[in-house]
Parts: structure tokens; sequence; C-alpha cells
């Protein structure tokens, strides 16, 4: 079952993780259930508050470096410049019609943008 799939049906099913507030408590009990996290919890070995923490640091840790290496060209890695490609390729995967130039500091015109087929 796909990860789009468990959200999607997640939100159709609990009404209550529509909300911001409830976003990252969500995530982690759709994590808990993929993972069969339940047993590590009734042991105490760790709690959904502590899942919840780690949630999120990775969430603020994985924007913080997104932020660094555009804002640090020295910081990037030898694959930064592939990202249009990867980008490209998933596109057409999941079934939209990419443009088929994008320049790294184009911007995408309106009529340009992906459009589901």
């Amino acid at each position: 079952m796909s990860l789009k799939y468990l959200v999607e049906n997640y939100l159709r099913e609990d009404s209550r993780f529509r909300e911001r507030t409830n976003k990252d408590r969500g995530i982690v009990n759709l994590l808990i259930n993929r993972y069969g996290l339940h047993h590590a919890i009734e042991r105490g070995e760790i709690t959904k508050d502590r899942i919840i923490a780690l949630v999120q640091d990775y969430a603020s840790m994985d924007r913080y470096w997104r932020q660094c290496l555009e804002k640090n060209s020295e910081l990037r890695g030898s694959d930064y410049e592939d990202k249009d490609v990867f980008e490209f390729k998933k596109l057409v995967e999941l079934g939209y019609h990419a443009p088929q130039a994008i320049g790294q500091a184009e911007a995408v015109e309106k009529e340009k943008q992906p459009t589901l087929l």
C-alpha cells in the first residue's frame, strides 16, 4: 500500500487528522501501524510523544538542510544539480505531463506547469 494512499485513507477515516495541530500525531499513528511499533510502546521502550518529537525534528532538519544548500553552494553535494532530472522522471512516473525543459533557475510559466494526464 502506498504512503499516499495511507495518508489519504486516514484523512477520510479520521477527521481529527485533517487539523494542522493533529498532523504530526496522525503521521506518527500511521508510522506506528506501518512499522509495528505497538509492542515497543506497550513495553515502554518508546513513547508516542517521543516519536512525535522525532518526526517534528526530522521535518525541521529537512527544511534547514534544503535551505542551507540553497544559500551555500559550497555545501552542495555532487548530485545537487540532478534535482531537475529526478523531478522530471518522478512527474512522468506519477502520470503528469511534465515540461520538456526546465532550467534550474527558470520560472515555470503557468501553461508549462505539470498537469495530471
